[in-house]
């Protein structure tokens, strides 16, 4: 239904992640005489329930300019969804702080001192994420891609810090399996992706009904996601629907997904330390 377009596009027609990067960095350019900023990204994918680091699968392309490696060496692998041939990846976990922020231990983080490093560290990303042809797609996601952007800005006059962070998540598209008609690691896949979506749909019932208990940690994506839904975060979701009539279920299904998330509320608050 176009997802990943919408949040990566194509040259001469850029998408959501792209044009963030562009406004993000012109911004930084504004107040350049009165604050000092430091930029680190980093990409992963939640693949069959498990978190990769794709800027350290064996073979991914190298990240121009200047960077930094933070983790140690792959720990496991992973089977390519076609049961040919594995990469290794570190094994990433997920905590948070008493602020509920959340951190990835082992994730390698990208310095991107301009918005062309930062491109950069995007593309490379894209270019390790799991996909697979379907019934129903020819390029069709096998995981949730995530791009993670950390922004530290100190003022030079009061040495105040501010921390902010920058999520996007390109979600995998619910999957019929008989619709997609995969089988195998195909369908294990799609499995796991339908098993995260409706996770995150319990966390946005949770969110909009403000109920006490939010259920976050039933799933790895729910756990990432966590400071990007709740607590000081704004939060934007783009909803793609497909206009086939054999897609209507899914496609009202979609839409009363954005119904409720737009409900949800929070209260926006700096994070800043003198």
């Amino acid at each position: 239904a176009g997802k990943t377009f919408t949040m990566y596009g194509a040259p001469g027609s850029e998408g959501i992640a792209p044009r963030t990067i562009q406004e993000l960095y012109r911004l930084i350019e504004l107040d350049r005489d009165r604050y000092d900023v430091v930029v680190t990204a980093s990409m992963m994918e939640l693949y069959v329930n498990e978190l990769v680091d794709l800027l350290e699968i064996d073979g991914a392309p190298p990240v121009s300019g200047k960077g930094s490696r933070i983790g140690g060496k792959p720990s496991f692998r992973r089977m390519s969804s076609s049961g040919l041939g594995a990469e290794r990846v570190k094994k990433l976990n997920i905590r948070s702080d008493a602020n509920s922020n959340v951190f990835i231990d082992n994730l390698r983080e990208e310095r991107c001192d301009t918005a062309d490093a930062l491109r950069q560290v995007l593309e490379c990303g894209n270019k390790q994420r799991t996909v697979a042809a379907t019934a129903m797609n020819s390029e069709s996601s096998r995981s949730h891609l995530l791009l993670m952007i950390r922004i530290m800005r100190a003022c030079r006059e009061t040495q105040e810090l501010t921390r902010s962070k920058i999520l996007m998540c390109d979600l995998a598209g619910a999957e019929k399996i008989k619709q997609s008609d995969v089988s195998g690691h195909l369908q294990k896949e799609a499995i796991e992706i339908n098993k995260s979506l409706t996770a995150l749909g319990d966390v946005i019932e949770c969110l909009t009904t403000r109920k006490q208990h939010v259920p976050y940690k039933n799933h790895k994506l729910t756990m990432v996601m966590q400071d990007a839904l709740g607590g000081s975060s704004k939060t934007l979701m783009f909803v793609n629907c497909s206009p086939a009539s054999v897609n209507l279920k899914e496609t009202m299904n979609a839409l009363k997904y954005a119904t409720r998330a737009k409900k949800i509320t929070n209260c926006l608050k700096a994070q800043v330390q003198n």
